[in-house]
């Protein structure tokens, strides 16, 4: 940070507004060195500021921002020099035919109304830094066009970087990727990398990977720099204490100062077309012909040159796309995905009529196909707009300012939009759903979404990009990039986004077709479409996190560290690096002389599984796996999770995933919620932090008792399984009695436990090697279990059996509701068979009866979900779903409503499918998820 300062202003409402913030010179200087040289009739070079008026036309016709500002560097030093003379010393100067092009970028900025912001003793990542924090400040969200690494540090879900020589925008996924960091450790990175352009020391030895390791392992550069004896390698370690005072210099160099004393031209921020007959001008001074006949041939032809852009109303037939200044995004310094059909067949609608007379084109049961463009996750603030296509009507892009203005026609396009008579098509319409949702707009009539029909065409494949639909279905796609996957998937532009809606009209009859052809039509419309729908919803709702428990499980879970890694130390007779299988390899293995239990390519292994088979030999191993348990709940919960709250909901919203796994089941990403451990002390006091939304609310928990095991005991016809399950008897018990040849009255809790272990290692397909292994019994033992068994409950032999028969024949094998799988290399019947009287699977073996049981219990929450949903409404609710983990629903609900919820939960969930043995849901509350499993 600079100097100590509070600069006091007043922001304007910028909810669902997006803000652009152009780095000036930054680019300038890219196009300078990118760029032909170019001279004007006066012979001055041009030539970076041609592609530098290019830009802002593309910008300003194509990405149509609601506010636009361009940040410069003011000439002279800065305060960082203040406090680092040598601060980009390094830098050569600037070339000379780049000097006189300056003044010329600031005229360009000044005929096109764009504000020019730059500030003594600041640099222009400072005032973007202002910028962007300004904006989230005010509920909007920020685009900040640069290269600069720097600004990275400014990442959130509501500020997104994009580059635009390559057009991709740069995200907080992008920064996982590339350096394996968060956003918020940004600054630490560059203070231990150094940057050579700025001549930002850094710390010697430390480059971007060693880096990455040291942040992921100690979390800051404060705590690298406590830690610094537990950093490995001896010169890495002398170095960051020789020069921890350089990092922390380093730091404050690349820190950028949020509250530049600088006032944001708001009001003349806002984008408005600029005058086209002034810019005409300024531009043919310069030589630039080809931009002045488009400007002038566009405006000549074109009515879009008011403050308020409006477009001629939309009608039937074929429609020319409409550009400002004739400007499409197929730019020859960029690589911006163009579908070259598209060029001639969107036309962009703004304005109370045309939105009015779209709304009334739109007005047909039929329906249309719909994309949503949107920068970052779908979240307040990052909305571009939607583009519409009606088959062998018109496409058309609404810009997120028309759609979301307060006009008449505005209202009636969103009317459209929330009309569930309406069908929509689209490709991922779930994500689309929740975009929409941050504004205010609820998508309704979701009737087909290419990603899923082709999920359940083909579960196990994990590929349903459109781009990758596109090609399996022979469909060309004329893009001029190399990430049109990424470009498809999640549009950024009215371009991207009118692309997505020609392919899936093309696509979609050729899904609906195979989707009949394999039986799968009913599931996919009653089942996997109003599911997309509920989970929108779920994720727009989120849930609330208390913060303050975790900050204290925080600290308890450092402290705890710091005692593992002195008792484990002091066990292993030195110190060592925790974190280094090498170093822990050596430890036990040389040192210490325990067995190696197995090997990897590198040597002895040291994974959680030896460490438990080492433990009753000494008690290092067992202390290495809580420290493993600790570290890793820390890091991917304790501390993760307050980064993944909204600000603007002070909830997280989770994405559930409904077209990854194979059998059907749902997942949960950013965060990981399935991965919580449930029983654990740990697990637990992680899930005491997951709250209801509103205070005095409850959570209320349903989850099936037994239900994979009452899949099989349905579909094996199993008596011995069925009788248990009518009459209430407890199905492990009966297990024990079996397999330990006893009487249910003298089967023991540890026989019970291993019993339990069986019907889920057989459900499975675990093989005595297996069942050895878990049950820390011999193999023959194992044999003797499962031979016991089957001769037991023969119908889930001859099931198990029957299954693998159809797959080897078919190919694939389906659930309760025809959820299909397509497996290959299933064997003969004889092959499969050991001597035990059990079975010796191979892996697509054990995942055709996986697929069968744990699919078809897939089914049935899915069912369960959609009737629990619809009952709620139906009854005006207050109460909803805002968790689905494993065979368990989590509901919020104020207190007047629980008992209601509790027996909606057991009325739709007991009776969402017919099963030959009943189902039987337990439901439990509290005021936190882990209370949930307490009562």
């Amino acid at each position: 940070m600079s100097d100590s300062h509070t600069f006091q202003e007043r922001l304007p409402d910028l909810t669902g507004k997006t803000v652009w913030a152009i780095d000036t010179l930054s680019r300038v200087y890219q196009l300078f060195h990118a760029l032909p040289e170019m001279s004007s009739p006066d012979g001055t070079p041009v030539g970076a500021v041609y592609g530098f008026a290019r830009d802002l036309l593309d910008v300003v016709e194509n990405k149509r921002p609601d506010y636009l500002v361009c940040a410069i560097d003011a000439p002279g030093p800065t305060f960082r020099h203040e406090r680092f003379e040598a601060y980009k010393a390094t830098r050569a100067a600037m070339p000379a035919d780049l000097v006189p092009q300056i003044d010329l970028v600031r005229r360009l900025l000044f005929v096109m109304d764009i504000p020019a912001l730059e500030l003594t003793r600041f640099e222009a990542d400072d005032i973007l830094a202002t910028i962007a924090t300004r904006t989230v400040r005010a509920g909007g969200s920020c685009i900040i066009a640069t290269s600069d690494k720097d600004a990275r540090q400014l990442l959130s879900s509501h500020v997104t970087i994009l580059n635009l020589r390559s057009g991709q925008p740069f995200r907080s996924i992008e920064l996982e990727k590339e350096w394996g960091i968060r956003p918020d450790q940004v600054v630490d990175f560059l203070s231990l990398v150094g940057d050579a352009v700025d001549n930002v020391p850094g710390v010697p030895l430390i480059g971007p990977k060693i880096a990455s390791e040291l942040l992921n392992q100690f979390g800051t550069l404060d705590e690298i720099l406590a830690h610094v004896d537990d950093v490995k390698g001896n010169k890495r370690r002398e170095n960051l204490k020789v020069y921890a005072d350089t990092a922390r210099l380093s730091r404050k160099l690349v820190q950028l100062d949020c509250d530049v004393p600088l006032e944001i031209p708001w009001e003349a921020a806002k984008r408005t077309s600029p005058d086209p007959d002034r810019l005409a001008d300024f531009l043919r001074e310069l030589g630039f012909k080809s931009l002045v006949d488009k400007i002038l041939t566009s405006a000549r032809s074109s009515p879009l040159l008011s403050k308020t852009v409006s477009s001629p109303a939309v009608r039937t037939g074929s429609p020319q796309k409409q550009f400002l200044f004739g400007f499409d995004q197929s730019i020859d310094d960029r690589a911006i995905t163009n579908i070259a059909s598209l060029s001639e067949e969107c036309a962009i609608v703004e304005g109370d009529e045309a939105l009015a007379s779209l709304a009334q084109s739109l007005n047909v049961p039929s329906g249309f196909t719909i994309s949503t463009a949107f920068l970052d996750e779908p979240t307040r603030g990052s909305f571009l707009g939607i583009a519409i296509r009606i088959p062998s009507a018109f496409a058309a892009w609404i810009p997120a300012a028309a759609v979301l203005e307060a006009s008449p026609g505005a209202e009636r396009l969103r009317a459209i939009l929330e009309n569930p008579s309406i069908k929509k098509r689209g490709h991922n319409l779930k994500r689309q759903s929740v975009a929409l949702q941050s504004h205010g707009i609820r998508l309704r009539g979701e009737s087909f979404d290419s990603l899923l029909a082709d999920y359940l065409l083909d579960a196990g494949n994990r590929n349903h990009t459109l781009a990758e639909i596109a090609r399996r279905h022979g469909q060309k796609i004329d893009v001029l990039t190399t990430d049109s996957h990424n470009s498809l998937e999640d549009p950024s532009s009215s371009c991207e986004a009118s692309a997505v809606t020609e392919l899936v009209e093309t696509l979609s009859n050729r899904l609906s077709i195979s989707l009949e052809e394999a039986a799968l039509s009913p599931l996919f419309t009653s089942v996997e479409m109003p599911l997309s729908s509920l989970l929108a919803d779920m994720e727009y709702r989120g849930v609330r996190i208390d913060e303050g428990t975790l900050s204290r499980l925080s600290t308890e879970y450092a402290e705890r560290l710091f005692k593992l890694e002195e008792e484990i130390h002091t066990l292993a007779g030195h110190p060592f690096l925790i974190a280094s299988p090498l170093q822990v390899r050596t430890v036990l293995f040389d040192e210490l002389a325990l067995p190696v239990v197995k090997r990897t390519k590198t040597g002895p292994s040291t994974d959680a599984e030896v460490l438990e088979e080492l433990s009753p030999l000494h008690p290092l191993p067992k202390k290495l796996l809580e420290h493993r348990q600790y570290s890793k709940l820390k890091s991917t919960y304790v501390d993760a999770l307050p980064a993944l709250v909204d600000p603007h909901t002070g909830r997280i919203h989770t994405s559930f995933n409904q077209s990854i796994t194979a059998t059907g089941r749902l997942s949960s990403s950013r965060p990981n919620l399935q991965n919580i451990p449930i029983r654990s002390l740990q697990g637990r006091e992680i899930r005491t932090a997951f709250v209801p939304g509103q205070v005095g609310w409850e959570f209320v928990a349903a989850d099936y008792s037994q239900i994979e095991l009452r899949i099989l005991a349905h579909l094996s016809g199993d008596q011995v399984m069925r009788h248990a399950f009518e009459t209430g008897e407890d199905i492990h018990t009966q297990t024990a009695a079996a397999v330990f040849h006893v009487d249910t009255e003298a089967v023991t809790a540890e026989m019970r436990r291993n019993a339990k272990a069986v019907n889920f290692g057989i459900l499975y397909g675990q093989s005595a090697f297996g069942l050895a292994a878990s049950l820390r019994i011999s193999k023959s033992e194992a044999a003797a279990f499962i031979a016991a068994y089957f001769q037991a409950f023969c119908g889930a032999a001859e099931f198990i059996d029957r299954v693998l028969e159809d797959c080897a024949k078919e190919g694939q094998v389906k659930t309760i509701l025809g959820r299909r799988r397509m497996i290959r290399g299933v064997r003969d019947s004889g092959v499969r068979k050991s001597g035990s009287g059990g079975f010796s699977l191979t892996l697509p073996e054990r995942e055709a009866i996986n697929t069968v049981v744990q699919g078809s219990a897939a089914d049935l929450m899915k069912l369960s979900m959609l009737r629990v949903d619809e009952r709620l409404r139906r009854e005006s609710m207050q109460a909803g779903i805002v968790l689905q983990i494993h065979d368990e629903l989590v509901l919020e609900s104020p207190p007047e409503e629980t008992s209601q919820v509790r027996q909606i939960l057991v009325d739709e969930m007991q009776s969402a499918m017919a099963l030959d043995v009943p189902l039987i849901v337990s439901i439990h509350g509290g005021a936190n998820w882990d209370a949930c499993d307490k009562q």
